[in-house]
Order: C-alpha cells, then sequence, then structure tokens
C-alpha cells in the first residue's frame, strides 16, 4: 500500500511562488489508511511530533516546525533525512536539488532564479539520517518519493487567468500530485492519499475527475471536516480525502507541509538576496500582504529601472 501527502505552502502571499509538497511513502499491504497518524509510533525514536526531544527528527505541521530559534536547521534536518531515504544520496542543501527539475529551470528563468543564496546547514544530518533509515526498516516503511514544486509569480498568473481563480490553479496542482504519486503504485496496489483541506472546498469529484482521465470518484464522504472518495485508474485503487488540519493528523502530509515551506522559504530568501545586491538597505520580506505592501512602496523605482514587469512579480489573487 501507498500512502501519500500533499500539502502546499504559499497560497496567500502577493510575492513569491506557491509551493507544494509530495511524499509518498510504501507499507506492508496488510496496513491500513491508519497508518498516516501511526507512522510517528512507528518510527520512534528517529521521528518525533513537537517539541521534538534533542537528538529526534522533528515531523509535524511545518508551521510549528518552523519555529523558534533554530527552525530553518530543523526543517532541513527532517526534509534532508527523508530526502536521502527516497534517493539514497543527502541532500545538499540547495532549492534546485529539492524541487521537481520543470519547476527549477522555471524558477532559474526568474531575474533573482540564479541570485546566491545559502544553503540549508544539517547538524549531525548524516547520523540522523542512518538513524531514520534504521527506524524506517524496522517499520517495513519505505520512502518512495519525497519532492517540492514550486509554481513562479508570472506562472500563477497565467493559470489563474487561464483557470478562472486562484483555488482552481491550488486544486489542479495538488491533482497533478497525486496522478504522479498513483504512477508509482504497483499494478493492483492500493493508494491512500491525504491532502490538507484545499481553503474553504467542500466538494472534489470533478477535479479528481479530471487529473485521473475522467475516472469518476466514488463519494464516500462529503462533510464540514472531511471530503473522501475512491477511484479506479490505470488498475490501481486509489482512496483520496481532504482533511482539515491533515498536516497534524497524517505524517506524510506534515512532510509534504515541510517540503514545501523549505522550498518557499529558499525561494524568499533568492529573491531577497537578489533585490540587496541593488539596494542593500532594503529590508527582506516573507511575501505576505501587508509587508509586501511595503516592499512594492520601496522599490517602485527599483523595479521601474530594472524594467520588471509586475505581472511576473505580483500575483494578481
Amino acid at each position: 500500500m501507498l500512502l501519500v501527502g500533499v500539502d502546499e505552502a504559499g497560497y496567500g502571499p502577493v510575492l513569491g511562488p506557491l509551493c507544494h509538497g509530495l511524499c509518498v511513502l510504501r507499507v506492508p499491504e496488510t496496513a491500513s489508511p491508519a497508518w498516516h497518524g501511526d507512522l510517528w509510533h512507528r518510527l520512534a525514536p528517529s521521528v518525533s511530533r513537537m517539541p521534538a526531544p534533542p537528538g529526534t527528527i522533528a515531523v509535524d505541521d511545518s508551521k510549528l516546525v518552523h519555529a523558534g530559534p533554530r527552525k530553518r536547521e530543523r526543517l532541513g534536518l527532517a526534509v534532508s533525512a527523508f530526502f536521502e531515504a527516497a534517493c539514497g544520496a543527502p541532500w545538499d542543501g540547495k532549492l534546485e536539488t529539492l524541487l521537481d527539475a520543470e519547476d527549477a529551470e522555471a524558477l532559474a528563468r526568474e531575474p533573482w532564479g540564479r541570485a546566491p543564496a545559502p544553503p540549508v546547514e544539517i547538524p549531525d544530518g548524516i547520523k540522523h539520517a542512518a538513524a531514520l533509515r534504521a527506524c524506517l526498516a524496522a517499520g517495513a516503511v519505505e520512502v518512495v518519493h519525497y519532492r517540492a514544486r514550486a509554481l513562479p509569480a508570472g506562472a500563477f498568473n497565467r493559470d489563474v487567468e487561464r483557470w478562472g481563480n486562484k483555488a482552481e490553479v491550488n486544486g489542479r496542482r495538488a491533482g497533478a500530485l497525486l496522478r504522479a504519486a498513483a504512477g508509482f503504485a504497483r499494478p493492483g496496489e492500493a493508494v491512500h492519499a491525504v491532502v490538507d483541506r484545499l481553503g474553504g472546498r467542500k466538494f472534489y469529484a470533478p477535479s479528481l475527475a479530471a487529473s485521473f482521465d475522467g475516472a469518476l470518484p466514488r463519494i464516500t464522504e462529503e462533510s464540514k471536516a472531511r471530503s473522501a472518495y475512491e477511484l479506479d485508474w490505470d488498475a490501481r485503487r486509489v482512496a483520496v480525502e481532504f482533511r482539515e488540519k491533515a498536516d497534524g493528523a497524517s505524517l506524510p502530509v506534515a512532510l509534504a507541509s515541510m517540503a514545501a515551506k523549505l522550498a518557499r522559504e529558499l525561494s524568499m530568501a533568492r529573491f531577497n538576496a537578489w533585490f540587496r545586491t541593488h539596494a542593500p538597505e532594503l529590508a527582506p520580506t516573507a511575501g505576505y500582504y501587508t509587508d509586501a505592501q511595503r516592499f512594492l512602496r520601496e522599490t517602485v523605482a527599483l523595479r521601474a529601472g530594472l524594467k520588471l514587469a509586475d505581472a511576473d512579480l505580483i500575483r494578481a489573487r
């Protein structure tokens, strides 16, 4: 059985990319969907929720992990350890390596896409990765795939114009990741995916059908807290549920949340580094509405001089 987690980071900001994370784990066929939450126990003592005891890998809602002292190191440690488990090689701390190759190329085409930005430092990364491998083996868990995706602001604006609103753009990005995850399943292997609820949406059957070549989802629940579906696609049984606060209930979703958050953080670090090469006194921005307005006011003349088009920088929605 494959357990899949999908989550986003950067849905609300005015500046910077919309990022998603995808985590695909293979567990024994005798497992159940309850393993989404059980995995914290099954991967102990290497993995723990926040607040994580010293010597463990923190896996949780990315907002909890990326808070307080050493927040980026803590986020990077978990992403690096699971990335290595998936790829067989250590993560080098660079944004490009974490991303899908297509998205890495798209970000590189932005004016700030190749700006120097310090890689994430991973203290004791080798030791933690070895401990995680041992716990994965003991728990009969395989990390099949672990990556982030990033949609630059200019491409985001074009997709909003094409699809009508940003909720649809977010849903289609998530749907593409679900389809990609199902592609890792062996014929006949069950897939159980959990997605952190996309805004206030409650009905997902039409978008799932579009993502899976018109396969008709069977609705098992559509409530305020949870929307769940089942479908058959390419000799695979796929179950998908959209849940509120899924990143606290599913370890694969928590990992997806962390990959998306780290990709967003590294993207904004590069964005800010590039602008500060032109205006060293400029305060960095995380890209959210209030501070983004301050940043845009302070860079009016600079952006005009650099001939930066608003449509490639500022999100329309």
